[in-house]
């Protein structure tokens, strides 16, 4: 992700908890999680009956952003996520998300790029990456 990306994105989270852009992601997205992207609850309910999640499982969800939908889907599920996103204001909405859910104990928040995964092969079950800019 270039500089100027990251940099658009820091500041879309530096505005994205105001009560107005809230309201008007929970009428279209039906979430509240100062989310981003265009992924609708219906959308998130999908992924996860289609991925099969369950508790035991980890889920991996890149360009996680503010969290949305990996933390809503561990949340539902059971499963744990790991939420990675290379820009540091969102990881940290999705880690205070995570304390806030009661998911701190299965959820973690790492702020890494796509192309370096800080995670060993086969150590996730299944993968999100919804409304990722490559």
């Amino acid at each position: 992700m270039a500089t100027d990306e990251i940099e658009r994105f820091r500041e879309r989270y530096s505005v994205s908890h105001e009560e107005a852009l809230l309201a008007a992601e929970m009428d279209t997205l039906d979430s509240d999680y100062q989310a981003n992207g265009y992924t609708t609850r219906a959308q998130a309910d999908e992924i996860g009956d289609v991925l099969g999640l369950a508790p035991g499982q980890v889920l991996l969800d890149l360009g996680a952003g503010c969290g949305w939908p990996g933390l809503y889907l561990a949340a539902r599920h059971g499963c744990a996520v790991v939420s990675l996103d290379p820009v540091i204001e969102g990881v940290v909405v999705a880690r205070h998300r995570s304390v806030a859910d009661g998911l701190s104990a299965r959820a973690w928040a790492i702020q890494s790029r796509a192309d370096a995964i800080p995670l060993r092969p086969r150590s996730v079950d299944a993968v999100v990456h919804a409304d990722v800019m490559c």
